[in-house]
């Protein structure tokens, strides 16, 4: 780590994805898409792609609405990398898991594990997350 990419940043950054949960367990799709780009990539664990922080809002008012399959679950993220790729841009790795996901269909989990790749830059100053890719980890198929 160079002196231009401190551990200030690494704990910014972080820091996205704690902010990430607490909205997550409030069920608040502002707080959720609050620190993405305007243009922002975001492919979840199901394969829905936005293209939009707006888009992603939408998509989080739905899932996480009245009758939303995640209106009342919680998510945790207790393993995270931080890999910096430049002073100002970064690659955030992370295994976290949503428990208690209202099951509607036959792919719902009531317990997933997941990991994800958030690619983040800092504009401005702040840490901002520019795009993201989530997978489930299916059992039996970790390596």
């Amino acid at each position: 780590m160079t002196p231009s990419m401190s551990r200030a940043d690494e704990s910014a950054i972080r820091d996205l994805e704690h902010r990430f949960n607490a909205a997550w367990d409030a069920h608040d799709p502002e707080g959720l898409s609050e620190s993405l780009v305007d243009d922002a990539q975001f492919i979840t664990v199901n394969g829905a792609w936005t293209t939009s922080r707006e888009g992603f809002r939408d998509l989080m008012q739905r899932l996480h609405g009245a009758s939303g399959p995640f209106r009342s679950s919680t998510r945790r993220t207790p393993e995270m990398q931080v890999r910096f790729l430049a002073p100002d841009i970064a690659i955030l790795h992370s295994r976290f898991w949503i428990d208690g996901e209202v099951q509607h269909d036959a792919i719902s989990q009531a317990s997933r594990e997941s990991v994800g790749t958030r690619v983040v830059q800092k504009i401005d100053g702040r840490w901002r997350i520019v795009a993201t890719q989530n997978t489930d980890v299916r059992q039996g198929r970790r390596h």
